[in-house]
């Protein structure tokens, strides 16, 4: 594939994957190519990139980076190029204070997409001092600082303004979580004067998880700059944008959008052949990480013993719970007598977790209550890119509940353990009379949310920015 060069006004024919270039301060630049091309595609690629918006991305998430936001800017990344924006990203190394790697979520990746890896602090920290290192790190984290990656900001809007001088993009575009991604496209806002957007996939400290005086302190002006001062904001859910922007002049909303996440087709990923068996038990799935205290499944297992004394579930249904800090919940799932009922086990690989979504009946999703249903949960997209049945356990009201409402698909108020257990009788009633799975509801509403469909807001709103800008 083809890669911008700066020899010259040339362009650059490398080998793939290869290391083309490494800048001071443990900044490593990648470029992926096709090799052989001819002079005729050359030309065209030169018409092509001269006209393209150039995008600088911001964001410390970022393959081989596990986690559920990592997997978006993957798909995100690879829907700007394929719909025709010319792209840089920016992000850290695969080196990491607290979070794992998943090689997986490199495959796929667009070869002719460049990257720039910038090591965050926290990190190099925890290589120098191992144990004490970490403990700094995760202390400071959890009770000074808004963010543990926030450290970053520094180095990175110093590579982002060496990328600004070599490469002259025409928007920025950062993506949080992290939230230190949404800083650093603030600081290279003010730097260049360019336009911006900055995506929130969660809120941060206005409506989003509990933070301590300290951070709050530190985060509120932070999180105002970066509402304040950007071209456009996007959100994920209306429910988000509205607790978000409450606070704030009634003036900022008229650079918000709501857009939501989406997916891929199953023809594109792993998982794409694999369908739930014919018959046995009812089988679902829950693919996420738990948060003990805000996002448990306690109301699930005490909805689960309401079924087991009326007629045993062992056999008829499986629950598998995938993810950080599931195996937490093992010993209460066997003490209700339901170790094979809900089974919980640890976290597994991108891809690995999409066959396993493939092959299950129903994709489980339990939202965390109490902030306002303005969550919007990654699992249910690549529950609709797999095209299985959602059941969510969230808010009336949420943002979930509204989506699978349209889609005519099920859901229970996560705080009502007769409420689960009744969705789930009903469910499991209709797969042993009748043999009749959950089926993935209005296909219309589903296939609304495939990433070329959901983004097209968000290609006009970076078409229009850039050219507004100056020429550079």
């Amino acid at each position: 594939m083809l890669s911008q060069g700066r020899r010259g006004n040339e362009l650059e024919f490398l080998s793939l994957p290869k290391r083309v270039g490494r800048v001071p301060g443990h900044c490593s630049v990648l470029r992926w190519s096709f090799q052989g091309v001819n002079s005729s595609t050359i030309l065209f690629c030169r018409s092509f990139m001269s006209s393209a918006v150039r995008i600088l991305f911001v964001s410390h998430n970022f393959p081989p980076t596990a986690g559920p936001e990592s997997s978006l800017v993957r798909l995100n990344t690879s829907w700007m190029l394929r719909a025709g924006f010319d792209l840089r990203v920016l992000t850290t190394t695969s080196s990491h204070a607290l979070q794992a790697m998943d090689e997986s979520l490199m495959r796929g990746l667009p070869e002719d997409m460049v990257v720039v890896r910038q090591l965050s602090p926290e990190a190099q920290l925890t290589t120098w001092f191992s144990r004490a290192g970490r403990w700094a790190a995760v202390t400071l984290g959890r009770r000074v600082l808004p963010e543990i990656f926030l450290p970053w900001v520094l180095p990175a809007t110093k590579a982002g303004c060496r990328m600004m001088r070599d490469w002259s993009p025409q928007l920025i575009y950062s993506r949080a979580p992290k939230h230190v991604s949404n800083v650093v496209g603030w600081r290279l806002k003010r730097k260049t004067g360019l336009p911006w957007v900055a995506h929130f996939s969660d809120p941060w400290i206005t409506g989003g998880l509990p933070h301590r005086r300290l951070q709050r302190l530190i985060g509120l002006p932070l999180e105002r700059r970066i509402l304040r001062d950007a071209d456009a904001l996007v959100f994920v859910t209306q429910q988000a944008m509205d607790r978000v922007l409450k606070p704030y002049p009634a003036s900022w909303r008229e650079r918000a959008r709501v857009i939501p996440h989406g997916y891929e087709e199953p023809s594109e990923v792993p998982g794409s052949q694999v369908r739930p068996p014919a018959t046995g038990p009812l089988t679902f799935i829950h693919a996420g990480a738990f948060y003990p205290g805000m996002r448990s499944p306690e109301t699930l297992i005490v909805a689960l013993q309401k079924l087991q004394a009326i007629a045993p579930l062992d056999g008829r249904l499986v629950i598998q719970c995938i993810g950080d800090d599931s195996l937490s919940y093992r010993p209460r799932a066997e003490a209700a007598g339901l170790a094979e009922v809900i089974r919980f086990l640890p976290s597994i690989s991108f891809d690995e977790c999409k066959v396993r979504i493939a092959a299950s009946h129903v994709s489980l999703i339990i939202d965390t209550p109490g902030y306002g249903g303005q969550f919007l949960p990654t699992k249910l997209f690549e529950a609709f890119g797999a095209k299985i049945a959602v059941l969510a356990l969230t808010e009336p009201g949420s943002a979930l509940a509204e989506i699978l409402e349209r889609a005519e698909m099920p859901w229970a108020d996560v705080r009502d353990p007769s409420g689960i257990a009744e969705v789930i009788a009903s469910l499991l009633e209709a797969w042993e009379k009748h043999q009749t799975a959950p089926t993935l509801g209005r296909r219309e509403v589903v296939e609304s949310h495939e990433i070329d469909r959901v983004n097209l807001p968000l290609a006009s709103l970076i078409k229009d920015l850039a050219a507004k800008a100056a020429p550079l």
